[in-house]
C-alpha cells in the first residue's frame, strides 16, 4: 500500500488539478463505465444545479477509490468489497449513501467461455482465475470458499485489471472470471460467456456512494443534494428501464443489448445509510481478514458517514 500511496499525488494532479477538486462550487463525480452519468441525465436530474458537476470516468473501484483518497474528486460509486478494501487500507474516504442490491446480488459473477468444461461452482476449485484485487469479483470468490461452494482445494486467483481478465479469459490464460457489470453482461450477451455462480444468499452485495473526508466536511450539501438527485434518477429508470438503456448505450458505446442488461441489474433504490447496513458487512470485512487483509483495519463503524441523507 505504500507504492499506491505514493503514487496517489501524481494521479491527482494528472487527472483533474488538486485546486479544481477542491473548489466549493464543483462537486467532482467518479462514475464506472459511464453509468451513473447515464442515469442523471436521462431522468433529467442533471438540470439547475446549484453547484458545477464535473464527471470523472474509471473502469473499475480501486482506481476510483484511490482518486477519491488522493482528493482528485469528491464522491462516486463502489460496491462494499472494493470500498471496505480501501478504507481498510486507511485511504481518508467513508461511505455516505447506500445503492442496495437488485436481484439479490446477480450483478456479480463468476464467468467462464462456452466450451468450458466449467458448469458450476464446484467446478472451480484448483481453478486459475481472475479478478482485480480487493474487489467485489476477488469479494464473490472469497465467500464461495468460505462457504463451502467452492471446495478444496481453492482456486489460484490471478489479479488482473478487467481489460486484462478478459483478454487472459478469451486466450485460455485463466479458466474462469470473477467480475461485475457491465463487464458480467458484456461477457453473457456480447461473447457468449456462461454465467457459472452469481452472488446471490453469499455476500450483502451492497454500493456504496463514497465520499473523501474533505468532502464530507467541505460539501455537505452538495453531497446530499448530489444523493438525492441520483435517488430520484434511480426511481427513474425503474420504471424506464429502455430509455436509461439506450442513453446508457450512446455515452458509452456499450451495444444496446448489453445496455438494456446491465440497466436491468443495476437500477436499485438509493436511501440513507443505517446501523444495520452497517452490521451487514461485517461480513465483508470478515472475509478478507480471513484471508490475510485488512488485519488492522480498525472498527467498521468508522467506515460510513451518517449525516448525509436525502433532505426531504
Amino acid at each position: 500500500m505504500a507504492s499506491v500511496r505514493k503514487f496517489l499525488p501524481f494521479m491527482a494532479a494528472l487527472l483533474l488539478g488538486t485546486s479544481f477538486a477542491q473548489a466549493e462550487d464543483t462537486l467532482i463525480v467518479a462514475d464506472q463505465k459511464g453509468q451513473q452519468k447515464a442515469l442523471l441525465e436521462a431522468a433529467g436530474q442533471d438540470k439547475n444545479l446549484p453547484y458545477t458537476l464535473h464527471w470523472t470516468e474509471f473502469e473499475a473501484a480501486a482506481p476510483l477509490l484511490q482518486a477519491l483518497a488522493a482528493n482528485a474528486v469528491d464522491t462516486g460509486i463502489a460496491g462494499d468489497g472494493p470500498f471496505l478494501f480501501a478504507w481498510g487500507a486507511h485511504l481518508p474516504i467513508k461511505a455516505a449513501f447506500l445503492v442496495p442490491p437488485r436481484g439479490g446480488g446477480e450483478s456479480t459473477a463468476v464467468v467462464t467461455t462456452s466450451s468450458s468444461p466449467i458448469h458450476n461452482a464446484a467446478d472451480l476449485s484448483g481453478k486459475k482465475i481472475g479478478t482485480g484485487k480487493g474487489s467485489i469479483g476477488h469479494l464473490l470468490l472469497l465467500r464461495l470458499i468460505a462457504t463451502g461452494a467452492i471446495p478444496a482445494p481453492a482456486p489460484h486467483i490471478v489479479f488482473l485489471a478487467p481489460a486484462q481478465a478478459k483478454a487472459a479469459l478469451d486466450t485460455g490464460q485463466i479458466d474462469a472470471w470473477s467480475t461485475w457489470e457491465p463487464y458480467v453482461s458484456l461477457a453473457v450477451v456480447q461473447s457468449h460467456a456462461r454465467n457459472i455462480v452469481d452472488g446471490r444468499n453469499v455476500m450483502p452485495n451492497n454500493s456504496f456512494f463514497v465520499a473523501t473526508n474533505e468532502a464530507l466536511a467541505t460539501k455537505h450539501a452538495q453531497l446530499a443534494d448530489f444523493y438525492k438527485r441520483m435517488t430520484a434518477a434511480y426511481a427513474w429508470g425503474t420504471e424506464h428501464q429502455a430509455e436509461y438503456a439506450a442513453i446508457l448505450a450512446r455515452q458509452t458505446g456499450l451495444p444496446l443489448p448489453v445496455a438494456t442488461a446491465v440497466a436491468k441489474r443495476l437500477i436499485a433504490s438509493p436511501a440513507p445509510l443505517t446501523p444495520k447496513v452497517i452490521q451487514q458487512e461485517q461480513t465483508t470485512l470478515d472475509a478478507y481478514r480471513s484471508d490475510g487483509f485488512l488485519k488492522d483495519a480498525g472498527k467498521l463503524e468508522d467506515a460510513f458517514d451518517l449525516t448525509v441523507s436525502t433532505p426531504q
